[in-house]
């Protein structure tokens, strides 16, 4: 027992939270084999990896040198060495909050009810800083100008987006924008197929890969609609087939909740889309938020 405490201690910490992980785990579903052995190099001892040069991570992950660095390229990095000054600084983050960084690593079966809140929340707010570093601020600028002056909506969600479009379709309704969010999928297929150039798609999808949502993305496209998705994968169908990619993706804690994770981070996205496109238009987005607060006065008891 006590060797195998003295052997988890002596082991170098993994890669937990910052840009590097964050893009990690965005990209890492589009990565063939031998790019994913550099990433398991990267997140198993990323202070190796940032004293190390090329050669010798590729000799650890037995792979070539060119493949190191197009695994950067494709994690969104310009290479090897702005994976690694992304990765010092994502090393001092995970140094100064190293405990808490530990304690989330324990969450699952055998943690303590009372400590269950803690863990959480704490892992709530280091989704919100992963998404902070690491969301395409090009790519949100280009979402905002396609929502703000498209003619009407389609809102698209399935499984557990679902809930999340539903929510998001209503707030962009108290902007006074024109916006539809069928939760059945013909409908949505329907109302694709009737869309304009002047028109846009809002999809939101963990995988990029739900049949039913792709369906209605794919006719909108063929129509001309514009078209912006909301994501955990930087790599995935639905990416392809979108003009505008937010990813939106958190860190796996354990016990299947990547998820759960990746939920929060997707809804702090689209939080910054309704802020966004509020402030584009000031005035418009002032009238129609002072009557949904007459409207709202009028169904309270």
């Amino acid at each position: 027992m006590t060797a195998k405490k003295s052997d988890k201690t002596n082991s170098p910490p993994r890669l937990r939270t910052g840009k590097v992980a964050a893009r990690i785990q965005a990209g890492r579903t589009g990565l063939v084999p031998s790019a994913l052995k550099v990433v398991e190099v990267i997140v198993q001892d990323p202070s190796r990896v940032l004293t190390s040069s090329v050669s010798e991570v590729a000799d650890w992950a037995g792979t070539a040198e060119s493949t190191v660095i197009r695994a950067c390229q494709r994690l969104g990095f310009k290479g090897f060495h702005d994976l690694k000054l992304a990765l010092a600084s994502d090393l001092a983050t995970q140094e100064r909050d190293r405990d808490d960084l530990e304690r989330a690593e324990e969450v699952g079966p055998r943690t303590p009810r009372r400590e269950i809140p803690r863990q959480v929340l704490h892992n709530s707010a280091v989704i919100m800083q992963d998404v902070a570093r690491t969301l395409d601020l090009d790519a949100y600028e280009g979402a905002l100008d396609v929502l703000t002056e498209a003619r009407r909506i389609l809102v698209v969600g399935n499984g557990t987006s679902s809930a999340p479009a539903q929510d998001f379709a209503y707030r962009l309704t108290t902007l006074g924008l024109v916006v539809q969010a069928p939760p059945d999928t013909f409908a949505q297929h329907l109302i694709a197929r009737a869309l304009e150039s002047r028109d846009a798609v809002l999809a939101i999808s963990h995988t990029g890969a739900t049949k039913e949502t792709l369906t209605a993305v794919e006719a909108a496209h063929h129509r001309g609609a514009r078209v912006v998705a909301v994501t955990s994968h930087l790599r995935s169908p639905l990416a392809t087939r979108t003009h505008h990619l937010l990813v939106a993706g958190g860190p796996d804690l354990g016990f299947r909740l990547e998820a759960m994770t990746t939920r929060l981070a997707r809804l702090a996205v689209l939080d910054t889309l309704f802020v966004g496109i509020a402030l584009s238009r000031p005035k418009r987005s002032r009238e129609f938020l002072d009557a949904m607060a007459d409207v709202t006065a009028e169904h309270t008891l």
